[in-house]
């Protein structure tokens, strides 16, 4: 049961959270500080809490559908490895310690850097932000999840909530350009899955009339290829553009060394719609993104630019 109980949980998805790590690489000298750093990473682990709890009350109430997919037939509580008591009762018990471990990021003080702009006037903003994403994710899966287009844009102001955490753990402002990049890369990625999810589909010859009788998405019903093909390249198209202007914005670096990074950006997002079209890859973002070697290469390349445009010794 111990073990059907962490395989409910996802691990591998936690990846996700690293999002909330975002505050403390992109505000100046908030990585030198060791207890903002201990701060982001309890974020991180409050945030996995959250996504876990969130994962097993969608298994929960999808147990019905996931036995009819090829694949997620074998999660542990569709297969009846894991019963549903036991997931409930640790899911509450994961949101239990969430809420307690908000309020302990909330009433503890922090020293900031000199160049970061402090975060006042807000009462309990992380449990604020936190409690928001548990919501938006029980309602994401008991509801938007069935409606084209509010579904893949919830999943992408998940993403952004997870970079706001992060932020507010810190109680730091965080730029509003850097949230909009996660929200639509976040966005680009979700309509990549739900393309590869119809090709799936298509390839055993399924209509959307009957979706579900295979494992298929409700919302599936209101997408096409030739949809999903466009909404993929705005979505790609506003996202470069919104890095690009965030590192000639006053919230990135003050002579705009950061420039220097969009071609990682550019070269990342164009790799993954490479792969999604002529690969059909994308129906796991996240396994794409660790498997890919160019992907890999491009991402370390990229954090690695950054770092050190961020924290070398011109920096004021």
């Amino acid at each position: 049961m111990l073990k059907a109980l962490i395989k409910s949980l996802r691990p591998k998805q936690w990846t996700k959270n690293f999002l909330v790590f975002g505050a403390l690489v992109f505000v100046p000298g908030a990585i030198a500080i060791p207890n903002l750093g201990l701060r982001a990473l309890c974020a991180f682990v409050l945030f996995s809490l959250a996504s876990s709890a969130g994962y097993l009350v969608n298994d929960i109430l999808d147990r019905e559908y996931d036995r009819q997919h090829p694949s997620k037939k074998y999660r542990p509580i569709a297969s009846g490895e894991l019963s549903v008591p036991v997931a409930a009762a640790f899911a509450i018990v994961a949101l239990i310690v969430v809420i307690i471990g908000s309020l302990y990021l909330d009433r503890t003080d922090v020293s900031l850097p000199p160049a970061a702009t402090p975060l006042n006037g807000t009462a309990y903003p992380f449990l604020i932000t936190i409690v928001g994403y548990i919501v938006l994710t029980f309602l994401y899966s008991t509801w938007f999840k069935k409606i084209p287009i509010l579904d893949v844009l919830v999943l992408s102001i998940g993403f952004t909530l997870r970079a706001v955490g992060g932020a507010v753990a810190l109680k730091v402002i965080f730029s509003p350009w850097l949230l909009l990049c996660t929200g639509l890369l976040a966005l680009y990625l979700a309509l990549g899955k739900r393309r590869q999810e119809i090709i799936r589909l298509n390839n055993v010859g399924e209509t959307a009339k009957d979706i579900q009788s295979i494992g298929g998405r409700q919302a599936l019903s209101g997408y096409n290829i030739p949809l999903l093909d466009q909404l993929l390249i705005m979505s790609a198209s506003v996202n470069i553009m919104s890095y690009s202007l965030y590192t000639f914005s006053a919230s990135g670096h003050p002579d705009n060394r950061l420039m220097l990074t969009i071609p990682f950006v550019i070269y990342g997002i164009f790799r993954y719609h490479s792969l999604i079209h002529k690969e059909d890859a994308g129906e796991a973002p996240d396994e794409v993104l660790l498997s890919d070697r160019p992907l890999v290469i491009c991402l370390i390349l990229w954090v690695l630019s950054v770092s050190v445009l961020f924290f070398y010794p011109g920096f004021t």
